[in-house]
């Protein structure tokens, strides 16, 4: 199957995004011809002004298939192509109100071939049953349990310290680091370090995680954060709060903990998380939910044929009722 990918192309940092590059090679490891389309320009009339682009790259590359991600990429595929469209909503969309949100269900039900969605809760938010709930799928090849102490050589951080990460930009408002400085002054160990990381090389990431004693995250919404998906297959501790599909991925793990939006809850799982000491057995509870990066990819594949195999149909009932139309039509 070939595939074209489109995506905002405006990151500083990433040509692509980690999370959309990592579903990328999952799906090429299976075999399937992938290539991308970095949209570029800001707002959505922005995006729009790719459409020509777009509509001819399609054109020539003689794709099966269009998967965009975001709902500007999806609406701009749409508006480019009678190609299949398959559309993923990565969490921020659903968030979206007024005018934005009507014409991102209007497309939903009338232009995208598939849609998917990375949690149930998003799935809620949305009221639409025909999208498909797929979370990212994590590499377990390279996120695995590693050595605290080589992990913290590579790094240069403290042997001795208590080290909590939050492996997300603070300046994001949605992150709501404030909450999580706050309640880390709460506790006020002499041996306690928060280490902030973000835009790092994907590849980085799980050093990071084996380094840390444990994963902080506060966000006040999420759709299926992968970092806390690739802290589980790390095995390294984890206190979130109840966004997404968080909730659902921690449930029954010792050295795991959901918070409040509240810092004194917030330091009280922080205590908790470090009096557990050691690794979790979160790694054992991903692959049981079938969130491994291989297994995620055949289920989008068979999303992808879906949505081919509608398409099909669509076009020999237009033919069919044509067809009938032309000898009605020659009758008369």
């Amino acid at each position: 199957m070939k595939v074209l990918f489109v995506f905002s192309g405006n990151s500083r940092v990433f040509a692509i995004s980690p999370i959309i590059q990592a579903q990328a090679e999952s799906l090429r490891k299976l075999e399937h011809i992938i290539d991308y389309f970095p949209v570029k320009g800001k707002g959505f009339g922005g995006y729009l002004s790719n459409v020509p682009k777009l509509y001819k790259c399609i054109k020539q590359g003689d794709y099966d298939l269009i998967h965009s991600h975001y709902s500007y990429c999806g609406v701009a595929s749409a508006l480019a192509t009678k190609k299949p469209v398959v559309c993923s909503l990565m969490g921020s969309d659903v968030q979206e109100s007024g005018l934005w949100k009507i014409i991102i269900r209007f497309f939903i039900k009338h232009k995208w071939r598939k849609t998917i969605v990375k949690s149930e809760g998003m799935k809620t938010e949305l009221g639409i049953d025909t999208v498909e709930v797929i979370p990212n799928g994590v590499d377990l090849e390279l996120f695995k349990p590693m050595e605290k102490k080589d992990c913290r050589k590579v790094l240069g951080w403290d042997m001795n310290k208590k080290i909590i990460l939050f492996a997300s930009n603070p300046e994001r408002p949605e992150k709501n680091f404030s909450v999580a400085r706050q309640a880390i002054n709460n506790l006020d160990f002499a041996d306690l370090e928060l280490q902030i990381i973000y835009n790092k090389p994907h590849k980085d990431i799980p050093v990071y995680l084996n380094a840390a004693d444990l994963l902080l995250s506060t966000s006040l919404w999420e759709g299926s954060p992968n970092v806390i998906k690739e802290a589980m297959a790390c095995n390294c501790p984890i206190v979130s709060t109840d966004v997404g599909d968080v909730k659902w991925l921690l449930d029954g793990i010792e050295g795991c903990y959901i918070t409040s939006n509240d810092q004194n809850d917030v330091a009280d799982k922080i205590k908790k998380a470090l009096d557990f000491k050691g690794k979790t057995r979160s790694r054992e509870k991903l692959i049981s939910l079938g969130l491994d990066s291989e297994h995620i990819a055949k289920r989008i594949i068979k999303i992808y044929e879906v949505a081919i195999s509608k398409t099909s149909g669509e076009r020999k009932e237009r033919k069919a009722g044509n067809s009938i139309y032309r000898r009605l039509y020659n009758k008369q």
